[in-house]
């Protein structure tokens, strides 16, 4: 399956000064894992001659399932190389990646990694644990070159017949609706697309994203509202608010702050075209 690179995506922040610091590559899934997974990707680096380099991601409300090497030898307070499950990221990811070394991983889809293998998602949010062939329920071979990585996740994760269960085959075209619809702002307006109750709707997303509604809600528009501060020059940050559902510039600030640690002017001062960086 052709890899296609440095592809641009919500939630990479920074994206101008990315593409020289590490080669990020993804693949599309196989039939039979693309039912629990979006994408597969790998992130390779050699920063012996330039240094450690710092890189910042606004994370979707997914988990990955990552198999990582390299001559850091600890990454996430695990040994390598390693196998791991990260569970959804709360605040914004952050890692600074030295010498030289690789992550190949499996990005799920919101619910994936529970419809796939059980467990409760909300157990993991936050956390990075290490995971071995019981997870699979058979010895994987995972090794530590970029192909056979992606190989093995691929054919370990679709290596199932059983048929999606029907809250996660509910969940999915609802997650992808609240992604896609600009017009969505508030839990109100999911509740009442949603096939649950509302108790019962909060009760899912705990239990198979690991994130409440409004969480999901607010990440995806943050995610835009860098991606437009970074491409857009001279973007208005009023209109940016309103058009994105905050209630006004203020509340749009403070969220954004509290995400990224700068307000929406300091980010644009940093990355945005109007600094003579190309967005990604």
């Amino acid at each position: 399956m052709a890899a296609w690179k440095n592809a641009p995506e919500r939630g990479v922040v920074g994206r101008a000064g990315t593409g020289s610091a590490f080669d990020l590559q993804r693949w599309t899934p196989s039939a039979d894992a693309a039912r629990f997974v979006e994408h597969f990707w790998s992130v390779s680096w050699d920063r012996h001659a330039e240094g450690p380099f710092e890189s910042t991601v606004i994370t979707f409300p997914a988990m990955h399932l990552t198999r990582e090497w390299g001559d850091d030898v600890v990454r996430h307070d695990h040994r390598l190389p390693a196998t791991l499950l990260h569970g959804v990221v709360p605040q914004v990811f952050r890692i600074a990646i030295s010498g030289r070394g690789t992550v190949v991983g499996a990005r799920f889809r919101p619910g994936g990694f529970t419809a796939r293998f059980g467990g409760d998602a909300a157990a993991m949010t936050g956390r990075v644990v290490p995971v071995d062939d019981e997870l699979f329920g058979a010895p994987v071979d995972l090794g530590e070159d970029v192909a056979t990585a992606h190989a093995g996740l691929d054919a370990a994760i679709g290596a199932t017949t059983a048929p999606l269960d029907d809250t996660y085959r509910q969940l999915i075209p609802l997650i992808e609706r609240m992604s896609e619809d600009g017009a969505l702002h508030r839990v109100d307006q999911v509740m009442a697309l949603s096939p649950w109750s509302t108790r019962t709707t909060q009760r899912v997303f705990r239990r198979y994203v690991g994130v409440t509604v409004k969480w999901v809600l607010c990440r995806y528009r943050l995610q835009q509202a860098a991606l437009e501060i970074e491409s857009v020059p001279d973007v208005d940050f009023a209109d940016l608010a309103v058009r994105l559902g905050w209630y006004d510039q203020a509340h749009f600030t403070n969220d954004f702050r509290s995400m990224l640690g700068s307000t929406p002017g300091e980010y644009a001062e940093r990355f945005s075209r109007r600094c003579g960086s190309a967005g990604r």
